[in-house]
């Protein structure tokens, strides 16, 4: 059993380690659709967030370790530790767990959503500089919209 202390604590952590999680998975929603939408501009931006969260995911983890340690099985899952907590404090536990386990997975499958994104949208510049290579008529005109300054709207989204 969980002492109250203890599992205040980690009901509080888990708490946070959720909304983290949330704001994480909304990052990663707009990263998506920037993504579809070839919004080059905010998609920096979009990936600049994510590297800060996955740092502060690492914090998280190192203080979810050191949380879990104190309860005597340091290798416990959130899952493990539900029939842990004393029982009045099991349902709150086990639906903070619920949500955070769903979070994660909508979390991850935007992820896999976003690298075959990214995979297709290479694929596709790989083909057009590939076509631009063999082609020196599209080399030459390319070459001087470029040097007018006109590039083209955007190779992620025109046909060349």
């Amino acid at each position: 059993m969980i002492g109250k202390e203890l599992a205040e604590k980690l009901l509080k952590f888990l708490r946070d380690y959720l909304n983290f999680y949330k704001s994480f998975l909304e990052i990663e929603s707009e990263k998506y659709n920037d993504l579809a939408n070839n919004n080059v501009a905010t998609l920096d931006g979009h990936v600049r967030k994510e590297e800060a969260f996955m740092l502060k995911a690492r914090g998280l983890e190192q203080e979810r370790d050191k949380l879990v340690a104190q309860t005597g099985d340091p290798k416990a899952t959130f899952r493990q530790l539900i029939p842990m907590f004393e029982p009045s404090l099991q349902p709150q536990a086990k639906s903070i767990f619920d949500e955070l386990s769903q979070v994660t997975l909508n979390l991850k499958e935007i992820n896999l959503r976003c690298n075959q994104l990214t995979e297709l949208k290479l694929h596709k510049i790989e083909k057009d500089v590939s076509k631009l290579k063999n082609n020196p008529e599209l080399q030459r005109i390319y070459s001087s919209k470029a040097e007018e300054g006109s590039t083209p709207p955007s190779i992620l989204s025109k046909k060349v």
